[in-house]
């Protein structure tokens, strides 16, 4: 079991149950809506069923991103650009990708994301993991602004492929 600041987490086998504490019923249903929405991008843990405060999901094999090295987050820099940018298309703002630590994965199928509880409408993922990245890409997060303007994920992809 893994427990989180308004949930728990229980594994069996290739499943995931997640249960939230009691007053955090808006939550689970936050979280189920953007899990069904991200479900044809593969980009998070496949929903399966929500019963009240709980959601049955599928679970997420693969390396957390607070486990890579510097090399290892730069080579996987594009990968989380680029799923953090579909969410930002879909106007679905995740929150917290300033600390992707927890929550961003790679598996052998690419990158997932989990997490989603706190959810909102917005976009605003690809210019918080550019302050996370900036450990690794200095000045990065000046490429922030107009990415905010333009949604145009190509000067920051150029950026990152130069280093």
């Amino acid at each position: 079991m893994k427990r989180g600041k308004h949930s728990k987490v229980w594994f069996l086998g290739p499943l995931a149950f997640k249960i939230f504490n009691k007053g955090f019923l808006l939550n689970a249903k936050k979280e189920y809506k953007s899990l069904r929405i991200l479900k044809k991008y593969k980009l998070a843990p496949t929903p399966y069923f929500r019963i009240g405060r709980l959601i049955a999901m599928s679970k997420i094999n693969g390396r957390v991103i607070k486990d890579f090295t510097p090399d290892e987050v730069k080579l996987s820099a594009k990968d989380f650009l680029l799923a953090l940018h579909q969410l930002d298309k879909l106007d679905l703002m995740k929150e917290e990708s300033h600390r992707p630590h927890k929550h961003f994965f790679l598996t052998k199928d690419g990158v997932r994301l989990i997490d989603f509880e706190r959810t909102k409408k917005g976009h605003g993922n690809v210019t918080q993991f550019l302050s996370y990245l900036k450990h690794v890409y200095p000045n990065i997060t000046k490429l922030g602004k107009k990415y905010k303007e333009t949604l145009d994920l190509k000067p920051i992809l150029k950026f990152i492929a130069r280093k």
